[in-house]
């Protein structure tokens, strides 16, 4: 049975994150990066983590690696999922001055450096605005309908608040803390960097 869910979450999985890759919502967004950031891990998962956006950039995903060990050692939750509320994460970068004449296309090429001035990518990550995560949204609450978890862990208070108005919760909460919606535990937690083994014993699932 379980593999029979797999194979189907597959197929859905790999046609969602087809529609993400042809997205073209957040053009300002698209140039500076190679590809949008997609979710990894069990695809049938007790637990899906939902990031606010991947600031570490996709080259190096070392710090929610840690996260996920953390919560399988302390919580016993063994398959997990991991995915983000904005798949293109936003730069700051002083190249971009006079990026008119460049239309849509990509600034940075596959080695991640700008095509601007042939150097690495020096682009500083910044939050996502409140219309890039709304334009974002759609993917994830349809990654969450097809993996159907047990768990959600939600990192951080923006992602807290956009998920829990997009599910219908619109109560106050205290973080960490857990909340149940239907036959799913919602996890409310700080922001990621916040993320150890003691935060984590704060946790009562």
């Amino acid at each position: 049975m379980v593999k029979g869910k797999r194979e189907e979450n597959i197929k859905r999985i790999i046609l969602l994150e087809d529609r993400i890759i042809d997205c073209e919502r957040c053009p300002t967004s698209l140039q500076c990066i190679r590809k949008p950031s997609l979710g990894k891990g069990d695809l049938v998962p007790d637990a899906v983590l939902i990031f606010e956006s991947d600031k570490n950039c996709i080259e190096d995903i070392s710090d929610i690696i840690e996260i996920r060990k953390t919560i399988s050692t302390n919580l016993g939750i063994k398959s997990i999922y991991h995915t983000f509320l904005v798949r293109c994460q936003p730069k700051s970068c002083t190249c971009l001055n006079n990026i008119n004449c460049y239309g849509g296309r990509k600034l940075i090429d596959k080695e991640y450096d700008c095509i601007l001035n042939n150097k690495k990518c020096s682009g500083i990550p910044i939050n996502p605005s409140d219309e890039q995560i709304v334009s974002c949204m759609p993917f994830v609450i349809e990654e969450i309908e097809i993996l159907k978890p047990s768990y959600i862990f939600l990192f951080g208070e923006r992602v807290i608040d956009f998920m829990l108005k997009s599910l219908g919760v619109f109560n106050d909460y205290k973080i960490p803390t857990v909340i149940h919606v239907d036959d799913t535990s919602l996890v409310l937690l700080d922001s990621e960097e916040y993320f150890d083994s003691d935060y984590c014993a704060q946790i009562k699932i």
